[in-house]
Order: structure tokens, then C-alpha cells, then sequence
């Protein structure tokens, strides 16, 4: 009898050791699907140097919320669509890989002025690169960037950041309709941090471009549109504190992110 006893013991604890090992096997291939079907997305950056220092801070952010971006940039100082449109590099970035998104940035003023002066400077120079954007199999993105921290007083007398603002983005969405493309609305998020109360500078001290809250802001946006997350995990970097992190990717949120 202490002998059966005994051997329904061995038999209970197997079958008990075999049911953990069985359950072991069907979680851990689950965990392991989990870790390949991680998002990942490549993004070609063409602009000028508003969009340069942005790359690096949009992919932290992005993988501080479970995805990641591999990315390329093209970003020489004040260039213009038109000089992207003509350019052998730009053109072979646009076809050298499968890119799921290309970020085209205009110049930081040109799409504030005039339709007429849009309808030549811009619009033919658009259109040529989000054919090829499109030849190549990814979707152009436009990006929509801020207005100057007192206006364009270059161009117009009077002129604020918000009257700028109000320009840009209406520029943006004409180039945007002409070429069937979707905007990422950076500006109006600055616009946003800029016109509250919230004592957070965005600008470096031109005026123009970005510092480092201006470019985590702008990233967030972009990470926040990419991985249509409004809401995301805020990791401070390059010395930006969580609080002001937090804060800044809280605009994602009251944006409208439409894919």
C-alpha cells in the first residue's frame, strides 16, 4: 500500500510538472510574438534646420513607447522645396529604401506669404517630390512648422508669432490639398505652449529656431502622429526635466491628429 501510494505520488507530481512545462511553452512563444510584432517604422526627413535636431529626440520618444523608428535625414541650412526637387541626393534618399513615411519641410517663411507667390515657389516643387514620394511605395507627409517669436517683421510691418502662425498654417493646408498629403501640425502646438500662461520658451535665441523644449515638443508631436498614440510616455531628455516633459507631450493630446 506505501508503495502505491508512493507511485500515484511520482505520478501526480509529473503530470503537475508536465502542465507547467505545457504552460511555460504556450506563453513564452506568445511573449516572444509579442517582442517581434513591435512597431517599426522608417522615416525619410527632408527640410532645412528646423527639422534637423528633431530625428534623434523622435525616435527616444518613440521607443520609450514600445515602437521604433529608423530614420534619415536631409537637412541642409535654408533649403527650399524646390532645391530638395532638384537635388540628385534628395531624389536617390526618396527611392533608396522602402520608407513608410518622407517629411517634407519648406522653408520657415515661404509658405506665410502669398498665394500667388505658393502657386510659384512652392506648389511645382511639392508635387514633383510627393510623386516620387509616392513612386516609391510611402506616404509624404508635410510638417507644419511654427511662427517666428515676434513674426516675420522681414516681410510684414506689425507682424506677431501668432499672426505668422495663422499664415503657415493656412499655407500648409493649400500645399496640402494640392497635393494630397496630410498635415503634422507642430506649429499649432507651439502656438499653444506659447499663447498660455505656462512659462516653458521654445525658441533659441534667434528667435527662429528651435531650443531644446521646442524640440522635444515638435517631436512628441511627430511620435504622437506616427504611432497614433495622443497620449505618450514622456521621457526626459537632454537635461529636460519629467514635469516639463510631461507637459510638453500633453499637447499631443489637444491636437487634431487626423492619419
Amino acid at each position: 500500500m506505501k508503495e502505491f501510494k508512493s507511485h500515484l505520488k511520482i505520478q501526480i507530481f509529473f503530470l503537475i510538472f508536465l502542465l507547467l512545462v505545457g504552460a511555460y511553452l504556450l506563453v513564452e512563444p506568445k511573449k516572444q510574438t509579442e517582442q517581434k510584432t513591435q512597431e517599426i517604422l522608417s522615416v525619410l526627413f527632408i527640410g532645412n534646420s528646423y527639422t534637423r535636431p528633431l530625428p534623434p529626440i523622435i525616435q527616444a520618444i518613440a521607443k520609450s513607447n514600445g515602437a521604433q523608428i529608423i530614420y534619415s535625414s536631409i537637412t541642409p541650412g535654408g533649403w527650399t522645396l524646390q532645391k530638395h526637387s532638384e537635388s540628385a541626393d534628395t531624389l536617390e534618399a526618396i527611392h533608396e529604401r522602402a520608407w513608410d513615411y518622407v517629411v517634407l519641410q519648406e522653408q520657415s517663411q515661404l509658405p506665410s506669404f502669398s498665394e500667388e507667390q505658393r502657386h510659384k515657389e512652392i506648389y511645382p516643387y511639392a508635387k514633383k517630390l510627393t510623386k516620387e514620394i509616392r513612386l516609391a511605395g510611402a506616404t509624404p507627409l508635410l510638417f507644419l512648422t511654427w511662427g517666428r517669436k515676434h513674426g516675420d517683421t522681414q516681410n510684414y510691418s506689425n507682424d506677431t508669432r501668432s499672426k505668422m502662425q495663422a499664415r503657415l498654417f493656412e499655407g500648409y493646408q493649400n500645399i496640402a490639398q494640392t497635393t494630397s498629403s496630410k498635415v503634422i501640425p507642430v506649429g499649432l502646438a507651439w502656438e499653444t505652449i506659447s499663447s498660455s500662461d505656462k512659462v516653458i520658451d521654445l525658441y533659441a535665441h534667434d528667435g527662429s529656431h528651435p531650443n531644446q523644449n521646442g524640440v522635444y515638443l515638435s517631436a512628441a508631436v511627430f511620435v504622437s502622429y506616427l504611432l497614433k498614440q495622443p497620449q505618450l510616455n514622456a521621457p526626459p531628455i537632454n537635461g529636460i526635466s519629467k514635469e516639463t516633459a510631461e507637459l510638453l507631450a500633453q499637447q499631443t493630446k489637444k491636437l487634431n491628429l487626423d492619419p
